[in-house]
């Protein structure tokens, strides 16, 4: 390849790289995503490897879920047995729980949470990190499209929505716990 066709095309990229950089950092690209993040607020956050314990209720059942201090191996407290999560269905866990970004703000305050399936709430989330600090939220009914579930955060008198396939993860928590697989089933699963 000639080395001045080379050089131009070099030049051509830097040049639109730059641009692009210019316009990513100054929000001038598509509608910028300072906005975004004004419509989707984050429900709470926190740093993923503080958190040491989550407790899930959802459908009449209650699982809890701990880390040893210092360790990261996580383990299910159910019916007074202790259990290590099954990692292929746990990892990530912790992340989605870290800072669950809420689709919108229904209002600012509402009165009627029976109306939006908070009262009772069909899922009560504890997340606890290591400093004590536990941040609790209730997930009630679907949105009448069903792409969302209703949330609040207790302490909180805003009323969110996230999305439906988010929550029915964290519902699946208290529903099917990432218990391990028998054994006859990891062999099985080993020599396919």
């Amino acid at each position: 390849m000639n080395i001045r066709l080379s050089f131009l095309l070099v030049a051509i990229l830097v040049i639109f790289g730059g641009t692009f950089l210019v316009f990513q950092f100054t929000d001038l690209i598509g509608g910028s995503s300072g906005n975004d993040t004004a419509d989707r607020p984050w429900l709470f956050k926190v740093d993923d490897n503080s958190i040491v314990h989550i407790q899930v209720s959802h459908a009449g059942r209650t699982v809890d879920y701990d880390r040893k201090p210092g360790g990261t191996t996580w383990f299910i407290q159910e019916n007074g047995e202790e259990t290590q999560v099954f990692q292929d269905k746990w990892s990530g866990t912790t992340l989605l729980l870290s800072g669950p970004q809420v689709n919108r703000i229904v209002t600012s305050s509402f009165d009627n949470p029976a109306s939006y399936g908070l009262e009772p709430p069909e899922t009560v989330v504890k997340v606890t990190e290591r400093s004590g600090l536990v941040y609790e939220f209730h997930m009630g009914s679907t949105t009448p499209d069903a792409a969302n579930q209703y949330t609040y955060l207790v302490g909180d008198p805003t009323l969110f929505t996230v999305p439906q396939i988010w929550a029915q993860v964290i519902n699946n928590l208290a529903d099917e716990p990432p218990y391990p697989p028998p054994p006859e089933e990891e062999a099985s699963a080993g020599s396919g």
